[in-house]
């Protein structure tokens, strides 16, 4: 153990070194500070979801100039951040008309399309890995800028269902391989707060367009950290469900379709979670209400809580191999958070540590290297690639490569023995058991888990690279299926935004979410770019 201990801090300072190398490097070039987006001016576009579908249905709101509203924001903020994909402003605007209409026609009582339609007329956003009927699923990637989805995703034909409205995808990392969001089909999202600084990934397009204000509800799904880092960096909600509770059906090209027209699994979609994003915390709740596929689950989502009853636990620091410490403004605002439930609930909070996680980021690459196979496959969808990843990785540096960096290093070195060894199988089989014994141990049902979601709050553009090992303290949740909500705190002394993770028990959702609710009343949840 003190071996490992050993070499935990040499690993720890070498990539420390690496990465204050790396951020010095972009300072020197990008200067301190980017661009931020306009504040948002519009009241509409101060309003939940949840808020405005009631106001919609009681035809104080019209549904088209909530889309018109929110397509002008887009507008708006696109020139700084680049966050859409596909975009389908004239079809929403007449399905808004359409909403309109059916509401005015008094055909259906306000408790009717509550219960039908909860979602009606209200804007919704969709990373581009998920299929949209009738516009181009790319998945950020050449290698599928031509395909259309023939069908919705099974989450947006829920979303749909319950009467939202999809005004445009998102844009995000090459096939969701990336913890920042760049690719050749669509370029580079930038951070609202500061365009110098990344919206993370892969879920970026739809952290940095609900950051923004341009967007009020999307959807995003989550493998490594990709619905929780942008939510981090942008300062909203997301929420990674328990493994299973939503259905990934239709998200590209993590799962296709064979001749038969039954879909083919790819092995990660057991460690893959979709889930909603947005900027009001209620949001979260009506999200769940449609998204999950279990009833029983479902009708817990929006309960009230008893938080006198509820126990806390919370983790200031990760020791894991190449990781970091947390920065100390996060551990504040992680504090501030326990204490308040301590102050206004009289619980008392209790800290743990986590030392399983010490080699955790290698049993998470090792999972996912067995899961996905063969990752030409995997990544191309069964198409095959029609080049050398070699050579194409040579290619990169001259900038003639075809696909991004991150998935040509995934496909060229995924299989080196640092992080990848058949032999060593069993022992991260063992660690993953002790992981869920411990969670087990740890999270009864009235019970969460506060850490923070990310050691730092948004690095600059093309510097997160050498910081992937410190995902594992959200990675460790797609591997024991656990659910997690990333919930905004605060701003760091660059007005950077920041956020923490509450975990719960397995198809515990409810309760991870009702407590961002709680402390999104505490400590004020989003707040537009250019007021904080």
């Amino acid at each position: 153990m003190e071996l490992e201990i050993i070499v935990y801090w040499i690993l720890h300072a070498v990539f420390s070194v690496l990465n204050f190398m790396v951020f010095s490097v972009l300072f020197i070039l990008r200067g301190r500070k980017g661009k931020t987006v306009p504040p948002v001016r519009n009241p509409l576009l101060l309003k939940s979801a949840t808020k405005l579908a009631e106001e919609i249905r009681e035809g104080k709101v019209k549904s088209e100039d909530v889309v018109k509203a929110y397509i002008d924001r887009i507008l708006e903020v696109e020139p700084f951040i680049n966050g859409t994909a596909e975009r389908r402003f004239e079809d929403a605007l007449k399905e808004a008309r359409e909403v309109d209409l059916l509401v005015a026609s008094g055909n259906n009582s306000k408790e009717q399309l509550a219960e039908s339609k909860p979602l009606l007329g209200i804007p919704l956003t969709v990373k581009c890995m998920f299929r949209v009927k009738g516009l181009l699923c790319t998945s950020g990637s050449k290698i599928f800028e031509n395909e259309m989805a023939p069908e919705d995703a099974a989450c947006v034909a829920s979303m749909k269902k319950a009467g939202a409205i999809v005004i445009s995808t998102t844009n995000m990392s090459e096939c969701g391989t990336d913890l920042e969001t760049t690719n050749k089909v669509y370029g580079r999202t930038c951070n609202p707060y500061d365009t110098n600084r990344t919206c993370g990934g892969s879920s970026g397009g739809e952290g940095a367009l609900i950051g923004a204000g341009a967007s009020v509800l999307g959807i995003g799904n989550d493998l490594l950290c990709s619905i929780r880092l942008p939510a981090h960096f942008t300062g909203i909600f997301g929420h990674k469900a328990t493994t299973g509770l939503v259905s990934n059906e239709g998200s590209f090209p993590l799962s296709r379709y064979g001749p038969s027209t039954e879909p083919i699994e790819n092995g990660l979609n057991k460690y893959l979670s979709t889930g909603p994003m947005c900027r009001y915390a209620e949001d979260l709740i009506i999200s769940m209400r449609i998204l999950s596929n279990d009833d029983k689950v479902k009708k817990t989502f929006g309960k009230k809580v008893d938080f006198k009853k509820l126990k806390i636990c919370y983790l200031t620091e990760c020791k894991s191999y190449m990781s970091a410490s947390f920065d100390k403004e996060i551990i504040t605002g992680l504090k501030k958070a326990v204490s308040y439930f301590e102050q206004n609930y009289n619980v008392k909070a209790k800290e743990v540590e986590i030392p399983s996680l010490l080699d955790g980021i290698r049993c998470v690459l090792n999972r996912f290297a067995i899961s996905a196979g063969d990752i030409a496959d995997s990544l191309s969808c069964g198409k095959g690639l029609n080049f050398n990843v070699k050579v194409d990785l040579l290619k990169y540096l001259f900038g003639k490569s075809t696909l991004t960096l991150m998935p040509l290093l995934i496909m060229n070195f995924s299989y080196l023995p640092i992080w990848y060894r058949e032999d060593l199988k069993p022992y991260y089989d063992s660690m993953v058991d002790q992981w869920m014994a411990e969670f087990d141990n740890l999270l009864e049902e009235d019970t969460v888990l506060l850490m923070p979601t990310f050691p730092t709050t948004a690095p600059y553009n093309s510097a997160i690279l050498p910081m992937i090992p410190r995902s594992v303290c959200t990675a460790v949740f797609n591997i024991t299926g656990l659910p997690a909500t990333q919930c905004p705190l605060g701003f760091d002394k660059n007005g950077l935004p920041y956020g923490i993770q509450i975990v719960g028990r397995k198809n515990n959702d409810a309760l991870t979410i009702a407590c961002a609710v709680e402390l999104e009343k505490a400590f004020g949840g989003w707040k537009s770019p250019g007021t904080n």
